[in-house]
């Protein structure tokens, strides 16, 4: 592992993506200001079904 890795925060988000695709996205963020932050992408790939069907029941 990488050092900074083991001091940055990671992040998990799913969301829908400009094609509609639900993607499952691992990242940090890193505020850099009062009014912007820093995102570092990790990973993005497809949702799996049971990441699908999480984000599904989430309560809009």
């Amino acid at each position: 592992m990488g050092a900074h890795s083991q001091s940055e925060e990671r992040w998990f988000t799913l969301r829908v993506s400009s094609q509609g695709r639900l993607l499952a996205v691992a990242h940090t963020y890193t505020a850099t200001g009062v009014a912007s932050a820093r995102v570092r992408i990790i990973s993005a790939r497809e949702a799996t079904r049971s990441e699908r069907q999480q984000y599904e029941n989430i309560p809009r």
